[in-house]
């Protein structure tokens, strides 16, 4: 498959986590009904971001760097970011923020290393 593809999986998957954050922060916790969907959706985007991301390390041979293990890790936060809106441990505002400055660290690091993949 065509490497252009997989980006294109790739941003779906991260909008489609991100709407799934958003919806979930402002759903009501005591309602397991109303937090079904939402969580559905947010796990969605996290399958579609990990296909996406590993199968396009795969296509491009780049094993798995430094970079690509850290948004790993902000991946493993932005989904256990369910269980911090569901308990409401952090306040909202604070949530807002977190899943922001997240997703902002795993653009910069998929960005940067996507421009110096261009010119290797």
């Amino acid at each position: 498959m065509d490497p252009g593809i997989y980006k294109i999986i790739h941003f779906i998957g991260l909008i489609v986590l991100f709407t799934g954050l958003g919806s979930l922060i402002a759903s009501d916790p005591k309602k397991p009904a109303a937090f079904r969907r939402p969580a559905m959706i947010h796990g969605i985007g996290l399958f579609l971001l990990l296909l996406s991301g590993f199968g396009l390390s795969a296509k491009l041979e780049i094993g798995f760097p430094g970079w690509m293990l850290a948004k790993l890790v902000i991946l493993l936060l932005l989904g256990v970011m369910i269980v911090l809106i569901k308990r409401r441990v952090i306040p909202t505002p604070l949530l807002y923020l977190l899943a922001i400055i997240l997703g902002s660290v795993a653009a910069y690091l998929g960005f940067t290393n996507s421009i110096l993949l261009r010119f290797s």
